[in-house]
């Protein structure tokens, strides 16, 4: 697979593990399986074409709480359940990949939560997802710098 494909598949394995997670969010009580399985079949694609969106969709929900606390601390004159539930589907996937997936740059997660946002969500969605993911960035970044110190 050249790199076009690779980063195309990336970003189809972002969006679906942004609409798996949105669908959860939605309809808490199906099974990760189901509502899994239910999704590629709309799709009707092939399980293992989608293996990087699955290990994104996994991670989000084992990490959730965590994740959700991170995303709370990093909220500014914004409470928590006022976030649409699309932007909350694309917050908790970047967080989970900038806390857990470290060799993916922070700054490529930013931009393709912005793009997912630009896609799927309001025109004020950039804003809120661009200045929330800096934030953890910086955050993320201090943290490193005093470990090294």
């Amino acid at each position: 697979m050249d790199d076009v494909q690779c980063v195309i598949s990336r970003r189809n394995n972002r969006i679906l593990a942004m609409q798996f997670l949105y669908t959860h969010e939605i309809s808490r009580e199906h099974s990760f399986e189901l509502l899994w399985s239910d999704l590629l079949s709309v799709l009707e694609t092939l399980d293992e074409k989608y293996d990087f969106a699955k290990s994104l969709a996994t991670g989000v929900l084992k990490n959730l709480r965590e994740i959700d606390e991170r995303l709370r601390k990093m909220l500014i004159h914004w409470k928590f359940n006022r976030l649409a539930k699309v932007d909350l589907a694309i917050l908790r996937l970047a967080i989970y990949e900038m806390i857990y997936c470290e060799s993916i740059p922070h700054v490529v997660t930013i931009n393709e939560a912005i793009e997912l946002g630009k896609q799927y969500s309001s025109d004020d969605s950039k804003r809120i997802i661009n200045g929330i993911l800096d934030r953890l960035r910086k955050d993320q970044c201090q943290i490193i710098n005093s470990n090294n110190s």
